[in-house]
Formats: C-alpha cells, structure tokens, sequence
C-alpha cells in the first residue's frame, strides 16, 4: 500500500510518502525537489534554502521525515493488535519495524556527496535523482528502500493486520 500526502493523527501532518509492504514495515519518505544551488546549507536539524521570498531556514528533510514516521508509530502503538504483546524488551512496541528516508528529486549522489550533504543526512536514508530513473535496475531502488528501515524482524503481515494500519 502507498499513501500520499495523507493527513496523520491529531495534528494532521502530511508525509509525502506512506509505504506499507506486508513483509518489510512502513517507511516514511519525505521528497525534496531542491536544486543544489539553493541549499545554502545543512545540519542534522536544519537547512536553509532560498526561496522565493529570499533565504529560508526549515527543517533537515530527514528530520521532517522522522518526526513523521514517530507519529504514525506512536498511533499505531495505541491499537492493541499491532504491538508485541510477549514479555521482555519489546513488549508494547510496534510489531513491525518502520524506518524513514529522503527523496531528493534535483540532486544526483555525485552531487549530494560532493556538496557534504552527506554530512547532514546519511548515504544510506537518501535516494537521488539519478537513482530512480526508468534506467534503473529496479532491485537496486528497492534495495535502497529497504535499507532506510533500522531494523527487520518479524514475519508477513496478516490480512487484519494490514487493514488495522490501513484504518489507522
């Protein structure tokens, strides 16, 4: 399942990208059509832009991204049937595992690497432009999916379960 711009909880926010694959988790993504020239800069929280309303200080995309994969992890953590329910470390968290990432639609790897934006968001929680073209071995971009999630445990989604997060 694939969501977009879909309002989340009570604040409403709206992740660019929801995906539900059965056996992988959700994964959040948050895209970015920025050019290059328009970065001024980045850190892990912040990045200032230039727009047309002049420079612009807004959150690190992967931050953004993060605080909306938080979100739906702590709403669905509420349903009792979508977290462990076995004693020990685990008990009460999400039964499947969530990760988040980045899109950046204008800045190819070269380009994110040799501007040091691999500074402010990690290799692996990026996809660039020149990843996700036609040309693209389509493996390849679900690899880089799949290593956006933290963490893998647990085994296929049931159908009730699915429908459950889908409610949600």
């Amino acid at each position: 399942c694939c969501w977009i711009n879909v309002p989340v909880g009570s604040r409403q926010l709206r992740p660019d990208f929801i995906g539900l694959h059965p056996g992988r988790g959700i994964l959040t993504l948050e895209v970015k059509d920025w050019k290059l020239p328009a970065i001024h800069g980045m850190d892990g929280f912040q990045a200032e832009i230039m727009t047309d309303r002049g420079p612009t200080t807004v959150a690190n995309p992967l931050e953004q991204a993060r605080g909306y994969a938080i979100a739906i992890r702590e709403i669905l953590e509420r349903d009792p049937l979508l977290v462990q329910h076995e004693t020990g470390r685990y008990h009460g968290h999400l039964l499947l595992p969530w990760g988040f990432g980045v899109v950046l639609t204008n800045i190819t790897r070269r380009q994110f690497r040799d501007s040091g934006l691999d500074q402010a968001i990690p290799g692996d929680k990026v996809i660039c432009q020149d990843e996700m073209t036609e040309s693209v071995d389509a493996e390849s971009l679900q690899q880089r999916l799949w290593d956006m999630f933290q963490y893998s445990f647990g085994g296929l989604l049931s159908l009730a379960r699915i429908d459950r997060v889908r409610w949600h």
